[in-house]
Parts: C-alpha cells; structure tokens; sequence
C-alpha cells in the first residue's frame, strides 16, 4: 500500500520519463536511469522521507534533484570523480592496496539515492576495494558534502 504523497510522486517521476520503470514501495520511488556523463545505468532510489514530515514534501522538488544528478555535465562529474579519489588517496596514503590503479578509473557509480537536499551516490572500486562501497553525499548544488568508505555490510573498514 502506498500513499497519496508517494503516488503523486510516482506519476510525476513517470511523466518526467527520468526513470527505467519506476515502482513505489516502503515509501520509495525505485527505477533505473543513465547518468550519461558517468557512461553508466544505476540503480535510483528517490526517498521523500514520508515519516519526516508527510506536509513537506515537494514532489517538484524531487524530481528537480533527480533531473539535477541524472543531468549533471561531465565536467561537474569528473570535479566529483577527482575530489573522492584525492580525498580517499589522502586518507589511505600508504596503505596497501588490493591492485595499484587510478582511483579515477576504479570508482564505478552504481546507485544514487535523491533526497530534497542532497544526493547520496554509491560507487565500487573493485580493483582497489573489492569489499567496500564508496559512498558520497553531495548537496543541493551537486558540492560534495561527505565521503564513507564502507564495507559491504554497512560497517566501516578497519
């Protein structure tokens, strides 16, 4: 069962055609889309965060940041390829390494979740980190906002 909200964020989405045949379930909007200056199709899950404030939500809101991220230039997308590899290079430094390769060419987007205010996108790395998802929340403005190296079951790596 879904709600009202939910379902007139589902037929926004779909006259938008941004996703892949988008479904609502669990107070979701799920589908698939390219994010074309990343050459790749992902996994989108669009949250309007219903038990926050049912009143707040702004489906034209959502579907901006959805179009936002899923539109995003490539030379926006390669400033946020480069700031995670320098910043997970910085922090790694001298640790090994699974395989020695450019982060940069590594880092493969997999899934984006759309917020009202950010964006969190998940990356793997499966030459330099094969059990870990790379996670980076960017804001409004498409600025990075957060960098999480985690394990794949959620935890943080040791």
């Amino acid at each position: 069962m879904t709600s009202p909200l939910l379902d007139n964020l589902l037929a926004r989405i779909v006259d938008s055609g941004l996703l892949d045949e988008p479904v609502a379930e669990n107070g979701l909007i799920y589908g698939r889309a390219s994010i074309d200056a990343a050459g790749t199709v992902v996994t989108v899950n669009v949250d309007p965060e219903l038990d926050d404030d049912d009143d707040a939500v702004d489906g034209e809101e959502l579907v901006a940041a959805l179009a936002r991220i899923l539109s995003v230039n490539e030379t926006r997308w390669r400033a946020v390829i480069d700031e995670v590899a320098d910043d997970i290079d910085e922090a790694v430094d001298d640790e090994p390494v699974i395989e020695q390769v450019d982060l940069r060419d590594d880092l493969e987007a997999t899934s984006v979740v759309v917020f009202a205010d950010a964006v969190l996108l998940a990356f793997d790395a499966p030459k330099q980190f094969p059990d870990s998802r790379i996670l980076v929340q960017l804001d409004d403005e498409l600025e990075i906002a957060n960098i999480e190296v985690r394990d794949r079951d959620g935890s943080a790596p040791q």
